[in-house]
């Protein structure tokens, strides 16, 4: 096996087709554009050293390098600390991601949503202010978020900047979103268990938050009604595609799938909101055949099947409307 060319080929299938392998070596290396030029045309070897530093520089693993290591996957994960930061550091890495998509002209974003997928509310501030909140207090256990209730919590410096970032960046990539019964109900039962819990100060706080699920199940619903993207907050339809399938089946976690033309990436969700990232060649094709299954088992509900697609929307807004009635009862 010449690793020195599959090495190249996997930089090549890592990076959009408009950039500039030969500059983007020459900078990472700082050697001359000749020599990356050498290098990239196979007369030339990478020294492991240059090899470790390409492999950080282009996000690849190690192992990408040996086919035969198929039961072994490298994983690239947020490292998000518990502290009062954690949530903005979440978010950067996020727009990060987001920004690198982008980059692919022919890109498509297959999302299996056992919860909400996270895009969604950053569309919403004060439901993703409640998710920020819930995430860095219930779930990393950062001392700084005990103790106080939902009302008194600061947000972090930059952080309407960074999630109008991402929604805008979301907004321009194709998606397919599959659905089941069950992507609605963690967001229900996190708002009521704080609710039941006492984190809340003014009930009003609550049901604004509900106002905001409310409108995220709508944008959802009109984004499956007409196939293409929609932002809530202008009230406008882009042309960005937009596909959408119900599943009766249990996805079992919340699996994002990049694929453009020879590239593709999976973003597997762990730890209740985090996700770890992979380009190994191998390991998606087993989600892209998972998620093809999936797709094949569900049923399509984006610009056809409307008795389907307004029923399961009802039933999600039965589910919101039946929480603020137990709240107005006491």
């Amino acid at each position: 096996m010449n690793y020195q060319l599959s090495f190249i080929q996997i930089i090549k299938n890592t990076v959009p087709p408009n950039m500039h392998l030969a500059e983007e070596v020459s900078s990472a290396l700082g050697i001359s554009a000749d020599s990356a030029y050498r290098r990239l045309r196979g007369e030339t070897d990478f020294t492991l050293n240059e090899t470790v530093k390409l492999c950080k520089h282009f996000s690849i693993p190690l192992e990408a390098l040996n086919a035969e290591m198929e039961d072994v996957v490298s994983f690239r994960i947020n490292n998000i600390l518990g502290n009062d930061n954690s949530f903005q550091q979440y978010l950067l890495s996020l727009d990060r991601d987001l920004t690198w998509l982008a980059r692919f002209d022919d890109s498509m974003l297959y999302y299996a949503a056992e919860d909400l997928p996270v895009f969604y509310h950053f569309f919403f501030p004060r439901l993703a202010r409640f998710k920020m909140i819930y995430w860095t207090k219930s779930i990393l256990n950062v001392p700084a978020f005990q103790g106080v209730r939902v009302e008194e919590v600061q947000v972090p410096d930059g952080w309407s900047e960074v999630l109008t970032d991402i929604t805008r960046k979301y907004q321009s990539i194709p998606t397919t979103e599959i659905w089941n019964e069950d992507t609605i109900k963690s967001t229900i039962q996190q708002i009521r268990f704080y609710w039941e819990a006492g984190f809340f100060k003014d009930p009003a706080t609550l049901l604004d938050i509900l106002e905001d699920l409310t409108g995220v199940i709508e944008m959802a619903s009109r984004q499956a009604e007409t196939g293409k993207k929609y932002n809530p907050a202008k009230g406008t339809f882009n042309d960005t595609p937009f596909s959408m399938y119900i599943s009766d089946l249990m996805i079992g976690n919340n699996h994002v799938f990049m694929s453009s033309g020879t590239r593709t990436s999976s973003y597997i969700g762990y730890g209740s909101f985090n996700y770890m990232r992979t380009a190994n060649a191998v390991f998606n094709g087993q989600i892209s055949g998972w998620l093809e299954n999936l797709i094949a088992k569900s049923t399509l509900v984006s610009k056809v099947a409307e008795k389907q697609r307004n029923q399961f929307f009802k039933q999600a807004l039965k589910r919101v409307v039946e929480l603020k009635e137990e709240i107005a009862a006491g």
